[in-house]
């Protein structure tokens, strides 16, 4: 075997395992993606859902201090699920 073939070799290897290598690296990103992603798209929806109704966010609370912070809150989990989909 020529050096050229045993480097081109080398290089289909090296490419081959990074490519089957990275979907079980990127497993937990997808999970944890997912999982911010729901919470916070779950957690706009319904405090949506509470002021279309005009139902409390969190008893005992302000009504304007609760929707800011689970607005807040739903909007901050979004981008943590797309900050780890954007790791992958």
């Amino acid at each position: 075997m020529s050096a050229s073939g045993f480097v081109a070799s080398v290089a289909r290897t090296a490419i081959g395992r990074t490519e089957r290598g990275a979907g079980m690296e990127n497993s937990p990103a997808v999970f944890a993606g997912t999982v911010f992603v729901l919470f916070g798209a779950g957690l706009l929806l319904w405090t949506g859902a509470r002021v279309l109704h005009r139902a409390p966010v969190a008893l005992g609370v302000r009504p304007k201090a609760a929707i800011t912070l689970t607005t807040l809150s739903g909007v901050v989990f979004l981008a943590l699920g797309l900050w780890c989909f954007g790791r992958m």
